[in-house]
Formats: C-alpha cells, sequence, structure tokens
C-alpha cells in the first residue's frame, strides 16, 4: 500500500485566512465609497451644483488607500507563491 501524499501547499493559519479575507472587504468597501463620492462630485458638477466636501476627501484619500492595500495584497500573495 502506497503511504498517503501530502498536500503541497501549506495550510494556512486561520488567523492568517481571516485577516487577509478583513483585508481584502476593507480595500474594497474603501474603493468603492471613493466611487460612489467620485460619481456624486461629476453629477453635481453636471449639474451645476457644488457637492459636500466630505465626498472630495472621500475621493481623494479613499482610492490611495485602497490602492496600497491592494498592492500590499499582491506582494504579499507574490511573496507567498514564491515561498511554496
Amino acid at each position: 500500500m502506497s503511504a498517503p501524499v501530502p498536500s503541497s501547499s501549506p495550510a494556512a493559519r486561520p488567523e492568517t485566512g481571516r485577516l487577509l479575507i478583513a483585508l481584502v472587504t476593507i480595500a474594497a468597501v474603501v474603493s468603492l465609497a471613493g466611487l460612489a463620492s467620485l460619481t456624486v462630485i461629476l453629477v453635481s458638477a453636471l449639474f451645476g451644483n457644488e457637492a459636500w466636501p466630505g465626498f472630495l476627501a472621500i475621493a481623494w484619500t479613499g482610492f490611495p488607500v485602497a490602492f496600497l492595500l491592494m498592492g500590499f495584497l499582491i506582494l504579499r500573495s507574490i511573496r507567498r507563491r514564491r515561498n511554496l
């Protein structure tokens, strides 16, 4: 009889999986909030109105934060694949 073949990928710790899911969710929510606020700004400018300045702040900070989070997640994934 042959021995069972171990899995080629290491088992991830549950805390790491939860943290990863939380970071992906945060990045998605922040980017969607930035997109929504940018849409509000553009639509209000189309009709000649001035949008609430908070929408501008969300757009200016949301996109860079989401970009950095997604970049971190991509770099983490690359590093993890090289270690396999």
